[in-house]
């Protein structure tokens, strides 16, 4: 990554992060005009919206839409002078390089759009959409920006090291921090890269900022960092496959046998998959695929309180017991991909304000953060904890949509998860178990599987 961007002598402010913006105002090559959209987080007027000035040739599969909301959560303008934030038919990051080799470049790509926006001080933020010809060309791009992040996991640049680490990984997914090193210590700044594939489109991501100075901060940026980036990976989910507009011969909602429609069922989905498929404890329940209702809903110990319900128009729920183990899946389908965002919105802010419970001595706090998995996606970690310490017994909840279904994913163990890196690698678990299962929601997307 071009590391030598950044101002590298001891004690001074980052400029830039590895996947810096490439420009911070009048980069040319708009993709729009001034015409605003509802993407800004700030309520004070609105980034700009993807859109070409110059209609194009092309056909629809080859182009991203023109109202994708690529600078969804970002301000209207700039903070450092005040210009307004556009999005471009460029990359709104640099060319990631990495010891020699690039992450990503725009090669192979059929379209590229970018965003960024400069804040005040140590804030800045790039994004970058790239759109290929199909899926396997998208997944290759990501498998190739995995492989340079792992071959390079730091680099001395100007006497300065360039230290890079994956924090989380998940199907299509992965997240890294990129810090900076001299003398043996860290400075504050932190630049948090995300790289997410759904389907035909990668998406790049540069947060930066002077988060590095704890556990603590770090955690907490990066979780500013998936937030703000969660409006833009909710609109990819329906980005499909490269043919938006499937003829009635190949559309996913059309039987090919009688033309006639059909509606994707829950109940056809894999849900019990990833799962054990034998107790270790004589008498116990094991696998109950379907029940009626699960014996131990997680919202009623976590939060005390029955969580929101939406109104799906189908729900199919699996459970299974064991010692000191239980699992419990519900999978929920909707009219539309917008009721099932609907409901996966409300149900994180039911959550996000779970109160911190005590009792006999423990406190059983609530972590609630965002995941990178299907189209939108978050976990609750609720922990225990004797006088600060950790104490055994941890539950937590998955939270995924891919399309018009939604999949809550929970598991109560002996185990514990007393802080918020190891919250995380519960929340990893919980998404290579259920990797087969968000892969089978795919049928409930326009683009079907």
């Amino acid at each position: 990554m071009n590391a030598g961007h950044r101002l590298l002598t001891r004690g001074t402010a980052a400029a830039v992060a590895v996947l810096v913006p490439l420009c911070v105002t009048g980069c040319g090559d708009a993709r729009s005009g001034d015409a605003a959209g509802p993407q800004a987080a700030d309520g004070g007027g609105t980034a700009t919206t993807v859109a070409d000035a110059v209609p194009s040739a092309e056909p629809p599969a080859t182009r991203l839409p023109d109202d994708f909301p690529l600078a969804a959560a970002l301000p209207a303008t700039n903070g450092d002078d005040g210009t307004p934030v556009r999005v471009t038919a460029r990359p709104g990051t640099d060319g990631v390089e990495l010891c020699e080799d690039e992450a990503w470049t725009r090669d192979g790509t059929v379209d590229v759009a970018g965003v960024t926006y400069a804040g005040e001080a140590e804030d800045f933020r790039g994004r970058t959409l790239a759109l290929y010809a199909d899926e396997a060309a998208a997944t290759a791009a990501l498998d190739h920006a995995r492989a340079a992040f792992a071959a390079c996991p730091d680099a001395t640049v100007g006497g300065t090291d360039q230290v890079y680490e994956e924090i989380d990984r998940g199907p299509g997914s992965s997240t890294y921090t990129h810090r900076y090193r001299y003398g043996g210590a860290f400075d504050p700044g932190l630049e948090v890269i995300e790289v997410v594939q759904v389907g035909p489109a990668l998406y790049l991501a540069s947060y930066y900022g002077e988060g590095g100075t704890s556990p603590e901060s770090i955690a907490s940026s990066v979780d500013e960092a998936r937030t703000s980036s969660r409006p833009v990976l909710e609109a990819m989910a329906d980005l499909g496959t490269a043919t938006p507009d499937p003829s009635p011969e190949t559309s996913p909602e059309t039987s090919p046998d009688t033309g006639q429609g059909t509606t994707p069922s829950a109940g056809d989905l894999p849900l019990a998959a990833g799962w054990p498929t034998e107790v270790t404890e004589s008498g116990s329940a094991g696998l109950e695929l379907p029940v009626a209702e699960l014996d131990a809903p997680f919202a009623d110990h976590a939060c005390d309180s029955a969580a929101p319900g939406g109104d799906p128009t189908e729900v199919v729920r699996a459970q299974f017991s064991d010692v000191e183990a239980y699992l419990g899946r519900e999978l929920l389908s909707f009219a539309d991909a917008d009721a099932a965002v609907a409901f996966v919105t409300d149900l994180r802010d039911f959550y996000a304000a779970c109160p911190t419970q005590s009792e006999d001595g423990l406190s059983y706090p609530v972590r609630t953060f965002d995941t990178a998995v299907g189209g939108q996606s978050f976990a609750v970690v609720r922990s225990a904890e004797h006088d600060g310490r950790p104490a055994i017994g941890v539950s937590a909840l998955q939270v995924v949509r891919v399309g018009s279904a939604v999949l809550l994913d929970s598991t109560s163990t002996e185990g514990s998860a007393g802080d918020a890196a190891a919250a995380r690698n519960l929340a990893e678990v919980m998404t290579d178990r259920s990797g087969d299962v968000v892969a089978a929601m795919c049928a409930f997307t326009v683009a079907g599987c």
